[in-house]
């Protein structure tokens, strides 16, 4: 992959994963704040959701090398992400370590669940795709 494919979809998986986060944000600030008639969002957040995004964005590019063996490529996925959850989510939020603890464990476990679904589901694909036979033409029309 050439800097500019790298670069391009980097950039998109940022845009998604930012849209995403930032409309979920929204709508939990909404539910929260019923009451209040306007709701700000904070901009310090929004920075921080934005650099998540990119982090997690770069995460994402990981999982696509395939010159590393795929369990690395998994493992650094994983350490992407659980340094990014850290930095831009917990850490600001002002959490006791025992919090923040918690917190960690609860994004590895479904992390891993998660990781492990799609292992079954990209292998059950696979296995299904392979199994699969083209179709040959055995019918000859009549005209």
């Amino acid at each position: 992959m050439n800097f500019r494919n790298f670069f391009k979809s980097l950039l998109r998986d940022t845009s998604i994963y930012f849209t995403i986060m930032t409309a979920l944000y929204s709508l939990g600030m909404l539910i929260v704040n019923v009451r209040e008639e306007k709701v700000l969002l904070r901009a310090d957040t929004l920075c921080f959701l934005f650099l998540f995004a990119l982090l997690a964005a770069l995460g994402h590019s990981v999982l696509r090398i395939s010159s590393i063996v795929r369990a690395a490529r998994l493992l650094l996925h994983y350490v992407i992400l659980a340094l990014s959850f850290y930095l831009c989510l917990l850490l600001p939020n002002g959490m006791k370590t025992a919090q923040v603890f918690v917190g960690l464990v609860l994004f590895t476990i479904v992390y891993w669940i998660g990781a492990g679904l799609v292992h079954i589901f990209t292998a059950r694909f696979r296995k299904n795709s392979e199994h699969s036979e083209n179709y040959e033409k055995q019918f000859q029309k009549k005209r």
